[in-house]
């Protein structure tokens, strides 16, 4: 059995996972945000734990000052 973080998930699962849409989960592929792995040549496009979980770090980590504040 593979590593947890080297688990991969397809388009569905990894939006299941981030709690995206599978469309948002295409587009930020495509837009370089999310990167992705194919397997198998062009069309099979599956996305690593680590990266999903990175991702989710990324989104839920306060960037600093107090609520309300602005810059």
């Amino acid at each position: 059995m593979p590593d947890q973080e080297d688990q991969l998930f397809t388009n569905v699962e990894a939006a299941h996972f981030l709690g995206l849409m599978p469309g948002t989960i295409r587009k930020m592929t495509w837009a370089g945000e999310l990167p992705a792995v194919r397997p198998t040549g062009k069309r099979a496009v599956r996305y690593r734990r680590s990266d999903l979980e990175a991702l989710l770090r990324m989104r839920t980590t306060p960037m600093g000052g107090k609520r309300g504040e602005r810059p």
